[in-house]
């Protein structure tokens, strides 16, 4: 009982970290914003750090990391997964000017920071390792041209599950991408554009992941039950929560979408990879 008090404190204190970190940036620089949607963003925010905690939490037990590596592999995990794929997407799918700001990215750095530190602190992995002698000892197992080719594959597989994926999403988002009456400013661009950027995405994503899988223990399904739930909440959910600018059907569906891209993805991720 005392177990799970203490697991539902660490959950909310990472809650209540995310969306302090994500509400003082706008604090300091004085955005203004309605009394309203500053409160439906500070509680998407709490929402995001809470399911990033209760996701991350199976990953954690896994590990063999000391806190400052645990902190750097939750860091790159959200800060990479969590905000920069999905800045890299809304910049490439917008007509006109990015919507994307330096604000937006200096405040995604500082609450991933924030996040990922206070789980690291809370979340102790079950033993100490060095995060650079688990890359090196994980990287050992593969030659320079085996490691090279597998990493290609696995951004092959990230494209490939995403455009399949995404072309099934299509017949039901259409209309937000092709009426500008609907003032959402959404495009789709051309095929190779999305092809090259899903492989950089893809490529991005397996370099941000390297930590975490260089220290977990966990191996075949019982890896895939950890790390699969932790990619579709960190990639798909967080991102969509904090999307308050579009109707709550396309944020739905966008996450349906990218929480089955994330489960197949991860499945393609071990099989590559031999995990």
């Amino acid at each position: 009982m005392t177990s799970w008090i203490a697991g539902a404190g660490d959950v909310l204190a990472v809650g209540a970290a995310f969306a302090a970190a994500g509400a003082l940036p706008e604090v300091l620089l004085r955005w203004r914003s309605g009394a309203g949607r500053q409160r439906a963003s500070t509680l998407a925010a709490l929402a995001s750090g809470c399911l990033f905690a209760l996701a991350v939490r199976p990953v954690v037990a896994s590990l063999h990391l000391s806190v400052p590596g645990t902190f750097v592999a939750l860091w790159l995990l959200l800060f990479v997964l969590g905000f920069c794929l999905s800045m890299s997407e809304a910049i490439a799918f917008s007509e006109g000017p990015s919507p994307i700001r330096i604000q937006h990215f200096l405040g995604a750095l500082f609450t991933s920071v924030v996040a990922a530190g206070t789980c690291a602190l809370l979340m102790r992995a079950p033993s100490g390792g060095s995060l650079v002698a688990n890359l090196e000892t994980w990287l050992d197992r593969y030659g320079w041209s085996e490691r090279a080719m597998r990493l290609f594959g696995t951004a092959v597989a990230f494209m490939v599950a995403y455009c399949v994926i995404g072309s099934v999403t299509w017949r039901f988002v259409r209309p937000y991408y092709t009426d500008p009456k609907l003032g959402l400013r959404l495009r789709v661009p051309p095929g190779p554009i999305v092809v090259l950027l899903q492989i950089g995405r893809g490529l991005l994503t397996v370099c941000a992941l390297a930590p975490l899988l260089a220290a977990s223990s966990a191996h075949g399904l019982d890896w895939w039950t950890r790390f699969a739930p932790a990619l579709a909440v960190t990639c798909g959910v967080i991102p969509l929560l904090s999307a308050a600018g579009w109707p709550v059907y396309l944020r739905v569906v966008h996450a349906i979408e990218i929480v089955v891209f994330a489960l197949v993805y991860a499945f393609a991720l071990g099989r590559i990879l031999q995990i």
